[in-house]
């Protein structure tokens, strides 16, 4: 593709403005069963987005076949769909913004197809040996990406991020008597000859094995930790509370909100799109806009919405560079990128040591049907264990977990300094609680 020509050739033809978004997606995933290769697949897709402000209506369309052959057709149809729209949209093409850009260490070495196989054929061999109830791996899946995004348009802007991740994933399932668990398990795999075979069986198994023999717990009001993984479900289920485009629009609950205290003193939540801990970083946001530490929350009280360049303006704001697409093909939404909750001082342990007695809850299910943005009510099924003595009890399962996310955050009595992040741009170290109501036995 030609960029310049694309450009050049929408001006040409009424354009005030053009742009040109691709996204670069190289991807392998290779899949293991019963010690054989199931499956080895290959990919590669280079998306495209145009988009242009053409008579004062910004147009879009997108396509996997960008060759200059398809340049006029393409633009004749953005230009047909502006001239059959009968609003005008506010949305802008940027001009180029300077920046302070981060590059994250590539720390991935891509392993060959021979260590591949070795690797699984020893990590199925290890599941079967750990424990005589392991009867199946169920799941044993190596995937790798390398992607990159890529704006350039008409007002100068010519900017690029790009990131590369590699990650095993299994499945395990465990059987005793007629009660069979599966747990999964996914680590990020930077060089194999350096993966700990023996850890990443030990926690997948452990998990599956621990759910054995779970049951029900009587219903009240238990002091709980939200271990890490279930926590940033939690969170990431909620984070929409944050986005200038749902305030402005009386959705979010955080609505006339700004600078009031809204979560407990000891919880801070930082967006840091270019936090090299992550996994991926931006120096841009899908607009082309440049990205930035941001202090969502501070000590409790709410200091910063989240924007995009249209949420903004509609709120005569500026962009905090959270502008983002969940594919090239989408929408630019509102959405966070590496945000966290600050961890704290104290071990997992520590955690539990501290609660004595109540409740771990290690997952939750039905996050998307049991929960409401509005008011942030959620009514959870769960799992999890019980405490004694500061140290892991009996296994829990068949709980509903209910309660208010805002109040809930109002009663963190503690928060580990467990925080992980792994292949999501959300994540949340474990956090005690006051108290959540239980609907069990």
């Amino acid at each position: 593709m030609n960029k310049q020509k694309w450009i050049d050739y929408a001006l040409s033809k009424g354009f005030d403005s053009f742009e040109i978004y691709q996204n670069d997606l190289e991807e392998k995933n290779v899949t293991y069963y019963e010690r054989e290769m199931e499956s080895y697949v290959k990919s590669h897709v280079l998306g495209t987005a145009l988009r242009g402000l053409y008579r004062g209506k910004m147009t879009s369309i997108s396509t996997e076949d960008a060759s200059d052959a398809n340049m006029e057709k393409l633009i004749g149809t953005m230009i047909e769909q502006a001239e059959a729209t009968t609003s005008a949209d506010s949305g802008i093409i940027l001009e180029p913004m300077t920046t302070e850009e981060v590059a994250k260490e590539n720390r991935f070495v891509r392993p060959d197809a021979a260590s591949i196989d070795k690797t699984f054929k020893e990590i199925e061999d290890k599941f079967h040996a750990y424990d005589e109830r392991v009867f199946q791996v169920t799941d044993l899946f190596y995937t790798e990406q390398a992607s990159s995004r890529e704006i350039s348009n008409s007002r100068d802007m010519h900017v690029r991020d790009a990131s590369q991740a590699q990650a095993i994933i299994a499945g395990v399932a465990v059987k005793e008597g007629d009660e069979i668990k599966n747990s999964f398990n996914v680590e990020l795999l930077y060089d194999i000859r350096d993966f700990d075979t023996d850890a990443f069986v030990k926690k997948a198994a452990d998990k599956a094995l621990n759910k054995l023999h779970a049951s029900s717990i009587p219903s009240g009001t238990y002091p709980v930790i939200i271990e890490k993984d279930a926590m940033t479900s939690l969170f990431t289920a909620f984070s929409g509370i944050f986005s200038g485009d749902l305030i402005g629009k009386g959705i979010s609950p955080l609505k006339d909100k700004l600078n009031e205290k809204i979560f407990a003193d000891n919880v801070s939540i930082i967006d840091d799109p270019k936090n090299t801990d992550a996994l991926v970083i931006c120096n841009y946001d899908d607009e082309g806009y440049p990205t930035s530490k941001k202090t969502l929350v501070d000590h409790g009280t709410f200091q910063t919405m989240l924007h995009s360049t249209s949420s903004a303006m509609r709120m005569q704001m500026e962009s905090t560079g959270n502008g983002f697409k969940q594919g090239y093909d989408s929408p630019v939404g509102v959405r966070p990128h590496n945000c966290y909750i600050v961890p704290g001082a104290k071990s997992f342990d520590e955690l539990l040591e501290e609660m004595k007695e109540g409740l771990v809850i290690e997952g939750f299910q039905g996050l998307h049907a049991g929960i409401n943005l509005a008011s942030t009510d959620f009514s959870l099924q769960c799992s999890g264990y019980c405490v004694r003595d500061g140290k892991r009890d009996k296994s829990v399962t068949l709980i509903t977990a209910a309660g208010n996310f805002l109040e809930l955050m109002k009663n963190v009595r503690d928060i580990g300094g467990d925080l992980e992040w792994k292949t999501q741009p959300i994540a949340c170290p474990s956090i005690l609680f006051e108290g959540i109501a239980i609907s069990g036995e």
